[in-house]
């Protein structure tokens, strides 16, 4: 199985996190992520190749420090996620024709993926094979909505819709061209990084052995602490408003 990891520009990375990181800091833990999910899927014995396709410097350093391949996006010449993904799953098919391919789209942002889960995912695509020679699997985010990990034929390709539900746009554009598909749900891949609550629940967990270099560059950095404080501090405003609000309806009482 081959493995695709399809990485931003990591200055332009989380952008969503503006409000509570700085530039340098998004970029710092874009980078602490990636490093956590190459350091899963560079080394499963079950994913026989890795790409990392992007034109970030840094992701070409990530993949010569982790062996993986690396693709210049900037050679599909296209733009947008879906259409770079797209691209490269058409490259691959072009590398092995003839042969039985399978791709597992996995994004940067999941510092938890860890190799159990993968090999639920894995088993769980191989099942779903079993009843045809294609299929789709999608493990979801947490909220049931995206694609955070994608596994497909590159020989049937999909109309790929990353972005906003694309979980359901994928499920549908698999309807329509007759493939099997199968959504799962798993806690660690479920649970990327797009907001500071995300961050915060990324925090909250107990330690497991995963995720080490994002909460190190977390704690490292101070930003932890200062998303804890925040946290603390708009907890107390929140008491304050809701009890200043009962005090003042019970006044009118």
């Amino acid at each position: 199985m081959w493995v695709l990891l399809p990485l931003k520009d990591f200055v332009q990375a989380k952008q969503r996190l503006s409000g509570s990181l700085t530039v340098s800091e998004r970029r710092g833990l874009f980078h602490a992520m990636v490093e956590d999910v190459l350091t899963v899927v560079s080394v499963h014995p079950s994913l026989e190749r890795v790409v990392l396709v992007s034109d970030d410097p840094a992701a070409q350093l990530l993949a010569e420090h982790y062996r993986v391949e690396y693709w210049s996006e900037r050679s599909f010449a296209v733009r947008g996620l879906s259409e770079v993904v797209g691209s490269a799953l058409a490259k691959i098919q072009s590398i092995a024709v003839g042969e039985q391919n399978t791709v597992m789209v996995v994004h940067g942002d999941l510092p938890l993926l860890c190799a159990s889960e993968l090999d639920t995912v894995i088993r769980e695509h191989q099942q779903l094979l079993a009843s045809g020679n294609s299929g789709l699997s999608i493990v979801t985010d947490r909220h049931q909505r995206g694609s955070n990990i994608l596994v497909c034929d590159p020989a049937r390709p999909l109309n790929l819709a990353y972005g906003a539900d694309s979980c359901a746009l994928h499920c549908e554009a698999a309807r329509r061209i007759g493939i099997p598909t199968q959504v799962l749900q798993l806690p660690g891949i479920g649970q990327d990084i797009d907001t500071r609550e995300d961050l915060l629940r990324l925090l909250a967990l107990p330690e497991t052995g995963v995720a080490t270099h994002t909460l190190t560059f977390l704690h490292d950095t101070g930003i932890a602490q200062r998303l804890n404080t925040m946290n603390t501090e708009a907890n107390v405003s929140a008491l304050i408003a809701h009890t200043e609000s009962a005090l003042s309806e019970w006044n009118t009482l």
